[in-house]
């Protein structure tokens, strides 16, 4: 008889954890040698390989899974596990019910388990390095919201009426961080429809565009003023100054104070 694990329950220990009303995010580890009797998720959720090798075993299949690969388990879904000699850590996105029918993406998420080869997604490592990096951050959700848009296949009308007020509310607005859920509701359209245009018209996500005019932000600052780069952060909307280092850095291959010296210079 299979264990019921309830929401936000996973075999081995749990090392960082972040939810919102949709998502619950955590990484977790395991002993080497691990046999872990059959059981089942009152959720769905997604479980991304960090480290280590395990068996999962169903009623119909028996599969081995190494690092980088993601396994899809819709709620219900029976399976063992045996860690091999070196244990594993897994990335875990469990999937509220009730969030996502509030935002209707419910009805996107597969009904069957899938094992997916490591590259699948790059959505997903990227929500990994996001996570990692910084727990706190909602970046993850839009990741998670573009892994489900490719579930859907529905063609882009040629007019998107919205698009202008959504970036202009990006390029305006950085005092505020803005999800795809916020921005969605503020133009009045689907957040996965949102992030699938968004990213066909534009070739990034509305978080990387908001990170791109932050960024934007930050070098008009240097070029105008004589403000600390401290102040600089803050007025761009960057949560403190070595975040704003961080990504000058991506997109300018200098960090603001060398490029202010240079300018002086």
């Amino acid at each position: 008889m299979s264990i019921i694990l309830s929401p936000g329950n996973y075999f081995g220990k749990e090392q960082q954890v972040s939810e919102n009303a949709s998502f619950r995010l955590n990484i977790t580890a395991y002993q080497p040698d691990v046999q872990i009797r059959e059981h089942y998720h009152e959720n769905a959720y997604l479980s991304l390989l960090i480290s280590g090798s395990y068996e999962e075993r169903s009623k119909k299949t028996e599969s081995g899974v190494v690092p980088g690969e993601v396994l899809f388990r819709p709620a219900g879904y029976s399976h063992a596990n045996h860690f091999q000699a070196v244990g594993g850590k897994c990335l875990n996105i469990e999937f509220k019910p009730g969030g996502l029918q509030e935002l209707e993406l419910d009805h996107l998420l597969p009904r069957t388990a899938a094992i997916y080869k490591t590259g699948t997604f790059d959505y997903l490592y990227r929500l990994l390095y996001a996570f990692v990096q910084d727990p706190g951050s909602s970046l993850p959700e839009e990741h998670i919201i573009n892994w489900l848009c490719e579930y859907t296949n529905d063609k882009m009308p040629e007019r998107l009426p919205w698009l202008p007020k959504a970036k202009q509310i990006l390029e305006n607005e950085f005092d505020t961080h803005h999800t795809i859920q916020s921005l969605a509701a503020r133009v009045f359209v689907h957040p996965v429809y949102l992030a699938r245009a968004f990213k066909e018209r534009e070739g990034i996500t509305p978080g990387e565009y908001q990170l791109k005019m932050r960024v934007r932000k930050a070098m008009t600052l240097l070029f105008t003023t004589t403000l600390p780069v401290t102040d600089i952060a803050f007025t761009a909307g960057f949560s403190d100054a070595s975040h704003l280092v961080k990504c000058f850095r991506l997109f300018y291959r200098a960090t603001p104070h060398k490029f202010r010296t240079l300018l002086k210079s």
